[in-house]
């Protein structure tokens, strides 16, 4: 039989294959490195977005709790206004219809006691 001669020895190939192994082994490392970097990287930029979520979440309840105030405080003012002018209307309104106004009401009341006040008196003494 005839040998067949190879360009590399066996000793190279060896040697090869132990440089792959060891390349190999360092890749893997390196991967197992970065891996555990990028899981850490992960959780704090997990953390500063539900850090960021939580800021984000009070400050739209503040300002949500802010435009109630404001919305509180022109429903106010406008019901306000709004009781003015119909006040200023209703007295209008009765001046020109020649109505009596509540003041002139309570004043008559007032008067009407006083009479029969005088009128009871008055009965008492011819009854007497």
């Amino acid at each position: 039989m005839a040998e067949a001669k190879a360009g590399i020895s066996f000793k190279d190939v060896r040697a090869s294959v132990k440089r792959m192994q060891s390349e190999g082994e360092k890749l893997v490392t390196r991967l197992r490195r970065d891996a555990r970097a990028l899981t850490v990287r992960s959780r704090k930029d997990v953390t500063a977005l539900l850090t960021d979520a939580r800021r984000l979440q009070t400050d739209l309840r503040k300002r949500a709790e802010k435009a109630f105030q404001e919305l509180e405080t022109r429903r106010a003012r406008i019901i306000s206004t709004l009781d003015e002018q119909v006040a200023r209307v209703v007295e209008t309104v009765v001046a020109r219809i020649n109505v009596a106004s509540k003041d002139e009401v309570t004043e008559l009341r007032n008067r009407v006691a006083e009479l029969e006040r005088r009128l009871d008196a008055i009965a008492k003494e011819r009854a007497a």
